[in-house]
């Protein structure tokens, strides 16, 4: 009797969506023919690789083999846990009959938390029913014990994949689905042949190498930190519109450069030398640091100037709490401020890690890129605050960014290859980071130094016209009872 009871018990404490979801799993019948029909296709390749194996001392059977397996169980994962969970995530959020995260008590974490370990038992379920087959293809020849490990690479890749389904599905809106679908194919022709080449390093004994054994840990540690940055958007995402949705993705934004930090620093003591060059731990944390910028500025484009009474209420009563809690609330204004730390970051890595300018030359072009880009963000938060156009802040920044892109180039196809004077080629690598790549790709030292000079300067000019926006934002901050007005004796007596 203790048995049955803690079963039933621990089916209690699961987590609800968790149990839906392996229901849904399990009771779809589209679902279940997949798995059938890959079962039935693997076995059918196991009669074939088996009758056509030479016995041959280079015979590749085994290796071939194996790589059908696991990328035909690698595509079912996605077809069955990614897109699927989008799917059902997209359908529920969209119907507000289904939508199960408006009625409720779970907490939005909870809810994506069970979908994630739904998907997460899936993928562990279809590979382990290739594990005969695995195993089968193990017995062929060309292939090693080291290959087996090739499984372990695409562990991370296909929970990122699950966590983006998850992303996009919690929209519930069709053009993100699209646009989801999109970046997964245009992904996947990055991905594959990547896992060719790795799976055929594997089967050459790579795996006895220490190196696989860091780059396994390097790409654990990169797939955590993006892991959890998608986790938490989709939290923001589901989580009500007036709460204060954004306040866990932008504290992660603005600690995930420092993070990387801390964990690139063991690296850099242990192999930095002529083999890894300094520069190498260098451009990884500026990558961080770049893409916790560009997500930064991405997310003010959807965020109001100012909260909502109900953010103001949560304020800490201190000063110095009230500040800190304005920089990361919800409102572009915590947004716009939090992207100058992380901006300097790369500048104050520089000295420190005894790096000279030319060695960081590409880094710095890349990094006025940066600096250009927040400035067409923080015009375009001018734009929609200062005029009349009902035009938002998403699309001013397109409309800028593409006559940006395009007028930099009218005088390079009339004259000649580059422009003419130095003063125009900075103001057009200001103007389009597309012409800013061109250019650091051409002559990455002056120019790019003198090119992030003034992209600085125009954006501090940017932002102390916007300053007026801001400094009202953290008024309500620091006075929210301000903002409350106290009810009449009309409204009282109605």
């Amino acid at each position: 009797m203790f048995i049955p009871s803690s079963f039933r018990n621990l089916g209690e404490s699961l987590n609800p969506v968790f149990i839906k979801e392996m229901r849904q799993y399990f009771q779809n019948r589209r679902m279940i023919l997949f798995m059938g029909l890959l079962l039935l296709a693997e076995f059918i390749c196991t009669l074939f690789f088996s009758s056509a194996m030479t016995f041959d001392a280079d015979g590749e059977e085994g290796a071939v083999f194996f790589l059908l397996i696991i990328f035909a169980g690698a595509i079912l994962s996605v077809l069955i846990c990614a897109i699927g969970a989008e799917q059902r995530f997209a359908e529920e959020r969209s119907d507000k009959e289904l939508n199960y995260a408006m009625l409720t008590t779970l907490s939005p974490a909870a809810i994506i938390r069970g979908k994630l370990e739904g998907a997460m038992v899936m993928i562990l379920c279809i590979f382990s029913m290739l594990l005969p087959f695995l195993t089968a293809a193990y017995f062929m020849r060309g292939l090693s014990a080291a290959a087996l490990l090739f499984t372990l690479n695409l562990l991370p890749v296909l929970v990122l994949n699950t966590l983006a389904g998850i992303l996009a599905g919690a929209f519930g809106q069709k053009w993100v689905t699209v646009l989801y679908f999109i970046v997964l194919i245009n992904s996947a022709f990055g991905i594959v042949p990547l896992g060719f080449t790795l799976a055929e390093e594997l089967m050459d004994s790579a795996a006895l190498d220490p190196v696989y054994w860091v780059m396994l840990l390097v790409e654990y540690e990169v797939s955590f930190l993006v892991g959890v940055l998608l986790f938490l958007l989709a939290l923001a995402v589901v989580s009500p519109p007036k709460s204060n949705r954004m306040l866990p993705a932008k504290v992660y934004l603005f600690a995930m450069p420092f993070i990387s930090l801390a964990l690139i620093a063991p690296y850099y003591i242990l192999f930095a030398g002529p083999d890894y060059p300094p520069e190498m731990f260098y451009v990884i944390e500026f990558l961080f640091c770049a893409f916790s910028v560009a997500v930064l500025a991405f997310v003010s484009l959807f965020e109001p100037p100012t909260n909502s009474i109900r953010v103001y209420m949560k304020c800490p009563r201190n000063f110095f709490g009230r500040l800190i809690h304005f920089l990361f609330s919800s409102g572009f204004s915590g947004s716009v401020i939090l992207t100058f730390p992380v901006l300097a970051l790369p500048v104050v890595l520089i000295p420190l890690g005894k790096l000279s300018y030319n060695e960081t030359s590409i880094s710095c072009g890349f990094l006025c890129m940066l600096v250009s880009a927040l400035g067409y963000v923080i015009l375009s938060l001018i734009l929609s605050w200062r005029t009349r156009l009902p035009l938002p802040a998403w699309l001013w920044t397109v409309i800028l960014a593409v006559v940006g892109n395009i007028l930099p180039w009218i005088p390079v196809a009339i004259n000649e290859d580059t422009l003419p004077s130095k003063p125009l080629r900075i103001a057009s690598m200001i103007m389009s980071q597309t012409y800013c790549f061109y250019e650091t790709i051409d002559s990455p030292r002056e120019v790019c130094r003198d090119a992030l000079l003034a992209s600085l300067a125009v954006t501090g000019i940017l932002f102390l016209i916007l300053l007026p926006a801001i400094v009202k934002a953290f008024r309500l901050h620091r006075y929210p009872e301000n903002t409350v007005k106290p009810p009449t004796k009309e409204m009282l007596g109605k």
